[in-house]
């Protein structure tokens, strides 16, 4: 279980609050309208293991990000808003008017603010599907870069603060381009099956988080072998 002093922390500070205004009927608007560029743009898009992806309630999507292409690819696995941390730098212009239209909302990648874990533990507790990219950021240099545990403590943090009990899948998805994510490239988006932190629970909850982060690097690492062979 969390800590006292972990649970306050995320209670309280003195951070400004971060907020996203999704627009019901601009997403609604805009949906057939992405689906429709995407099946344009892309030669095919294959979504193999549906049944892995719950279809209702609190998860976190864990995929694998090679290119800023996919949480607009991604979109796809859900007819329902995703909510997604982006670098707080892509927030100006007409995109800091629409991503958090859409559900973005910022988070400074070099110096993470509490604020934004704390607004990411909230959209959970209130039943959200959370896109959250477990590398950090682009990686196309390896197949999956090694992971750091702050997704599985968020998870453990929203799960512990929760007044009911709240048990939250983790789906770990591999997507990859052929050749790269480029005009009429060919995109296949593996979903593996979801872990759960009960199933990884250790006798404090940094072990817990590290055993979660292993089996969420392990899961990655083998889908994307699988389709890269």
């Amino acid at each position: 279980m969390s800590t006292p002093q972990a649970r306050s922390d995320l209670r309280a500070g003195s951070e400004p609050p971060v907020h996203t205004s999704v627009k019901p009927w601009l997403y609604w608007l805009l949906l057939p309208l992405h689906r429709l560029f995407l099946s344009l743009f892309f030669g095919s898009i294959v979504i193999e293991g549906s049944k892995h992806l719950p279809t209702q309630g609190a998860m976190v999507l864990a995929p694998k990000h090679y290119s800023r292409w996919d949480p607009v690819v991604l979109a796809l696995l859900s007819v329902e808003p995703l909510w997604f941390m982006t670098n707080a730098n892509q927030f100006s212009g007409w995109q800091g008017w629409l991503l958090p239209r859409l559900g973005a909302f910022p988070v400074d990648v070099n110096h993470p603010k509490i604020a934004s874990f704390r607004y990411a533990i909230a959209l959970l507790k209130r039943g959200k599907k959370l896109m959250l990219f477990p590398e950090g950021g682009i990686v196309r240099d390896q197949p999956v870069r090694p992971l750091k545990p702050g997704l599985a403590r968020l998870v453990l943090q929203a799960e512990a603060l929760s007044s009911e009990p709240l048990h939250i899948p983790i789906v770990p998805i591999a997507i990859h381009y052929e050749p790269t994510p480029v005009w009429r490239s060919h995109i296949t988006i593996t979903i593996s099956p979801p872990l759960y932190a009960a199933d990884y629970q250790q006798s404090s909850d940094k072990e817990t988080a590290q055993a979660i982060t292993e089996a969420l690097e392990k899961a990655l690492f083998k889908s994307l072998k699988k389709v890269r062979a």
